[in-house]
């Protein structure tokens, strides 16, 4: 299961936003730039959040997204069941449209329990644990998606990585 680059960006935008006092916003523009990304780019995969219940906007000033509920008890696997298309998370490893217990992949029974393991970790965790030990590492920062030479509109594009 690899990740479309959206779906990175929602992550990592929503453990930023997982950092931030409870209750307080964040700008989509101030977010996007810290990403790497354009800020057109963030708010419609952010719009895909709110609409799912996860995030909403806050106007005014000091106005901008913040969580819709508190960061322990949002999982990285409704983050990403809002962003990336419905049944994806399921898909077979090789993308091919056939592919389960009764007629497998080649990599179907080697997969299988990775997989499992996988979406019970991001089930289980909370944005809170990733983004704490995330910050705790230094690994949430600015330049970690970013490409230096501003090519970001190259891995916008839905690719994966």
């Amino acid at each position: 299961m690899l990740f479309r680059r959206g779906s990175q960006v929602a992550l990592q935008a929503s453990l930023l936003l997982a950092l931030q006092p409870e209750g307080s916003a964040r700008r989509v523009r101030d977010l996007a730039g810290e990403l790497g990304v354009g800020a057109t780019y963030l708010a419609k995969i952010l719009q895909n959040l709110t609409r799912a219940g996860l995030l909403r906007g806050v106007r005014g000033p000091g106005g901008g997204v913040q969580l819709a509920r508190p960061a322990r008890k949002i999982s990285p696997r409704e983050i990403l069941a809002a962003v990336e298309p419905e049944g994806e998370l399921e898909q077979c490893v090789l993308g091919l449209d056939r592919c389960d217990n009764f007629a497998p992949c080649p990599l179907h029974d080697a997969w299988k329990p990775i997989h499992s393991q996988i979406l019970a970790m991001l089930q289980e965790q909370s944005l809170q644990d990733i983004a704490l030990d995330a910050h705790a590492k230094g690994v949430l920062r600015p330049d970690m998606t970013g490409d230096k030479n501003g090519n970001a509109a190259q891995r916008e594009s839905g690719e994966r990585l």
